[in-house]
């Protein structure tokens, strides 16, 4: 676990991309403004192993020492986040094979297959190196393994990665016929009738997709196939170093599925993650509170660092703008208000050369003398001002919101009743609708408990579309035993295979316990469409009726007109909603707002400015243009 006491400040340090000369000023620039923590040496294989099986760590043991004597602590990285040139030139076979199956070659980052035992082999051996060198160096307060896996190679489809998919999947069905009947395979003639003829769900004939089942097991395997290098690295780190943490950064943001980070996140000492804004939005920042709250329940409430995130511009946006006065220190405090145990950014001092040389840095091209400096000490010297902040975790929410990294990829699928369906969008909006009432989420998996459940007067399911027995019957407990609950459209559809549950959709938990008896899915035709109760609605209406729920609205014109929108029913103690469409904004609002009111549950803030207690601090963070007041 980290070490409290204090708020970690600092970021992604390249010393190995400048002169020697620069080091001094760099230790200089870092005291002034505040850093206490760098990672080192992140991207830096081919400088410490220039040729195969020979080191070189005199520069590291230089700039190591220097920053020791500075003040200043290390985030030591294991650098095996991009392999050198002279790797994959001996070893073409570790490159990754893409979709089509094309080889991708040297020169970007993450250029190996994570199934390669050549990469495992060499990346154990530069792990097992550092680890020996510097587990007891007293610059040194952490460890971070390679660098957001599986950003840029999420999947990998060579020969490989299929044998070892194979041998999952063996380990996953007790048979070739438990996993034919998993996955349909008598749908096309796809039955399979030994584990050899299994392929990966590579690109099919023009029209067609390969199988679901297949797709969503491929990204199970290749989630949990990444973490194997993930596991292999800390363990050899573990034997060691037995007492500073070993963490890897995640990649907290909308569009990230790469892995499972729930599953990811038990074998972490602490969690850290990566978040950038989408620059063209202009309400980025509620998109930003939400990646640090999914994070928080990443860490189950538990210790989490923000590892990384931008003073300004980024470089791989298709308009990179540049942040405005004043968005830095609010983007960071509303990091530290969720729960993080300080502020880091990609990078330290802003490259000269290479593909990230406009990506925004702590010191930029102009200098010392430039306002992202400025603001940079400024932040610096307000989280030095307040260490006690790291004793606290953020308090609890009232509300907990499902989210869930296998409905992510069952959703991305092709083949659904309508293209236009978008899991995180659907999130998203549903967050949105609450961040901007002023009421506080936590994020809980679909695999929570009912005991973990029941911490919550009110959770929320947005688009949870599978759910095994286990899950449905956690999930309908916690609403049959005092708590609320709000079921989203497409939910509860199939089985963790992907198989759909016959006798109307949404299963248990729609049907039997909400008392919606659903019979087909209509996509809307318009735009938007009305509801009986003045609400508008948007993308999804259903042919249904009420099977012992209260309907609160119907679809008032569309395919479905007259049919159940929105239904209650009253559980005892409790209360059951589904809705079943996705409602424009304001009519979200305010839905969410009518059930929190009838819980209690009180809004805080709002109008632009979000209040987040942690601890017995109370932040305040003013996200318009002008001056406000609270109360």
């Amino acid at each position: 676990m980290l070490n409290l006491g204090k708020l970690h400040f600092g970021g992604d340090y390249n010393p190995e991309q400048w002169p020697k000369e620069v080091w001094a000023e760099d230790i200089r620039l870092m005291q002034k403004a505040g850093v206490n923590l760098v990672s080192l040496g992140i991207f830096s294989w081919a400088k410490l192993e220039p040729k195969d099986g020979h080191y070189n760590f005199e520069w590291l043991d230089e700039i190591m020492g220097m920053l020791h004597e500075g003040g200043i602590s290390v985030d030591m990285a294991t650098a095996t986040a991009s392999p050198p040139a002279w790797l994959s030139h001996a070893h073409p076979e570790m490159l990754p094979i893409d979709f089509d199956g094309v080889q991708r070659s040297f020169g970007g980052r993450q250029a190996y297959c994570s199934a390669s035992p050549i990469y495992r082999k060499k990346a154990a051996a530069l792990v097992e190196k550092l680890a020996e060198r510097y587990s007891k160096h007293p610059a040194v307060v952490m460890w971070h393994v390679n660098n957001e896996y599986g950003c840029h190679n999420p999947l990998c489809y060579c020969d490989t990665s299929r044998a070892a998919f194979i041998e999952y999947l063996k380990s996953r069905y007790a048979s070739i016929e438990e996993l034919n009947a998993s996955w349909g395979t008598d749908f096309w003639s796809q039955r399979y009738y030994n584990w050899e003829e299994i392929q990966v769900p590579k690109r099919t004939t023009d029209g067609t997709h390969p199988n679901p089942g297949c797709q969503l097991d491929f990204r199970r395997f290749s989630s949990d196939n990444i973490l194997e290098l993930y596991k292999m690295e800390r363990d050899i780190i573990k034997k060691y170093d037995q007492v500073n943490p070993v963490t890897t950064n995640f990649m907290s943001m909308k569009f990230t599925h790469v892995v499972d980070y729930f599953a990811w996140a038990k074998e972490v000492d602490f969690v850290s993650t990566d978040h950038y804004l989408a620059q063209h939005d202009l309400l980025n920042h509620i998109d930003l509170a939400q990646m640090a709250d999914l994070t928080r329940g990443f860490a189950k409430g538990g210790q989490w660092l923000l590892m990384e995130h931008s003073s300004s511009a980024v470089n791989w946006q298709p308009k990179n703008f540049a942040k405005v006065p004043g968005q830095e220190k609010r983007n960071a405090m509303s990091f530290v208000a969720r729960g993080s145990q300080g502020a880091m950014y990609f990078q330290w001092r802003q490259g000269q050369a290479g593909s990230e040389r406009f990506h925004s840095a702590m010191v930029p091209h102009a200098g010392e003398d430039t306002r992202v400096y400025r603001e940079i000490s400024e932040l610096g010297a307000l989280l030095k001002a307040h260490p006690e902040i790291s004793e606290f975790p953020t308090n609890r929410a009232k509300v907990a919101m499902v989210f869930d990294y296998e409905q992510y990829w069952a959703l991305m699928q092709q083949n659904l009743p309508t293209d236009d369906i978008n899991y995180p969008d659907t999130v998203a909006k549903w967050y949105r609708a609450l961040w901007e009432l002023g009421i506080q989420v936590d994020f809980v998996s679909a695999d929570a408990t009912n005991a973990e459940l029941s911490k919550y007067p009110l959770v929320m399911m947005p688009m949870v579309h599978m759910l095994s027995e286990q899950q449905e019957e956690a999930f309908t407990s916690y609403a049959q035993e005092g708590g609320n609950l709000v079921v989203g459209y497409f939910s509860n559809i199939a089985d963790r295979t992907l198989r759909v549950k016959l006798g109307g959709y949404g299963g248990k938990l729609v049907k039997d316990v909400i008392g919606v008896y659903v019979e087909e899915f209509y996509p809307l035709r318009e735009s938007s469409i009305k509801l009986s109760n003045g609400m508008s609605a948007t993308l999804w209406s259903e042919l249904s009726r009420a099977n012992g729920a209260e309907v609160l609205a119907t679809f008032d014109g569309g395919d479905a007109k007259g049919s159940v929108a929105i239904a209650k029913r009253s559980l005892g103690s409790s209360t059951a909603y589904y809705q079943a469409t996705e409602l424009e904004l304001e009519s979200q609002k305010k839905f969410f707002a009518e059930i929190a009111n009838g819980l209690g549950i009180e809004s805080v803030g709002g109008d632009g400015v979000e209040i987040v207690h942690r601890g017995p601090h109370r932040f305040e963070i003013n996200h318009n243009k002008g001056t406000v007041s609270v109360s």
